[in-house]
């Protein structure tokens, strides 16, 4: 009769038990098991990234604008990063108009920060809704760091990153964290109403709008852009697109509150083609007052 040996007896009941005990530790104790993980990705990005390339011919990801060709949509981009521009600087002259009205005292968090960017090609998508970049923090990524795409559209943050790859969190993702943003009510952005959303797990971010008081009424329609407008954010990244009003629906327990759903300008943020990391001018900072 055949007897296994003890060590192959035994390998799958300790290390099942191994890893049941390490997933209740804290993420600081498991640092060590970053160099695994590399290792596993160092084997595996070269063999999915050529069937990611075949996915994406044989069923192409939607973008807001199909047909418009190449100079269309850049010029397009253009126009976005100029409207950027000009509702950031209209929202932090806003905040320092408010600021010396109050007599405080200048505070470098409305510091606008210069920024460099970055565009890598996505690898893959090993872990369902993680985006895997081959980049890493030899290019000074760090958790945190802000994506978009197609200069304006935001995509998410950096949820881990070692020196090759960083993985990428899109913030339609369901373990993504709830948003604050700002619905525009007109062209110029001069009139805007605050929201609140969450990520609904099929591509979309849902949530209710705030109404300015009990005796104004907002005109929220399909199409406004949304976006940006949260303090758990870099400055740099506030007024960037989340995406445009895809319906609106009557909240059951809030009925004076409407609930909007927003969708991005690309349609499957998972699958975009390419990301743009937005990364802090390392000068800048140590010129910072």
């Amino acid at each position: 009769m055949y007897h296994q040996h003890p060590i192959a007896r035994w390998s799958m009941p300790i290390t099942i038990v191994v890893l049941f005990i390490l997933s209740f530790l804290p993420a600081r104790l498991l640092k060590w098991t970053d160099w695994f993980s590399a290792q596993v990705q160092v084997a595996i990005v070269p063999i999915t990234h050529p069937m990611t390339i075949v996915v994406d011919t044989i069923v192409p990801a939607r973008i807001s604008n199909p047909a418009a060709s190449e100079r269309e949509r850049a010029l397009l981009n253009e126009v976005e990063r100029l409207k950027l521009d000009l509702l950031q600087t209209r929202e932090e002259n806003a905040r320092l108009a408010r600021q010396m009205e109050q007599r405080f005292k200048f505070d470098d968090t409305f510091y606008k920060e210069r920024i460099r960017l970055a565009v890598r090609p996505r690898v893959n998508n090993l872990a369902g809704d993680i985006l895997v970049i081959r980049t890493g923090n030899v290019e000074g990524l760090t958790q945190g760091t802000v994506v978009v795409s197609e200069t304006t559209q935001l995509v998410g943050r950096v949820s881990r990153v070692d020196r090759k790859t960083a993985q990428v969190l899109p913030i339609t993702a369901p373990g993504a964290q709830p948003i604050m943003g700002v619905v525009l009510l007109n062209d110029d952005g001069t009139e805007q109403v605050r929201c609140f959303l969450r990520p609904t797990g099929n591509g979309t971010l849902r949530g209710e709008v705030a109404r300015p008081s009990l005796e104004e009424t907002v005109r929220i329609e399909v199409g406004q852009e949304v976006r940006l407008y949260d303090s758990q954010w870099p400055t740099s990244a506030q007024m960037l697109m989340i995406g445009t009003i895809e319906r609106i629906e009557p909240d059951p327990e809030q009925p004076l509150r409407p609930q909007i759903v927003i969708r991005p300008t690309f349609d499957d943020l998972r699958r975009l083609p390419e990301v743009t990391f937005r990364i802090p001018d390392r000068e800048d900072q140590e010129d910072r007052p």
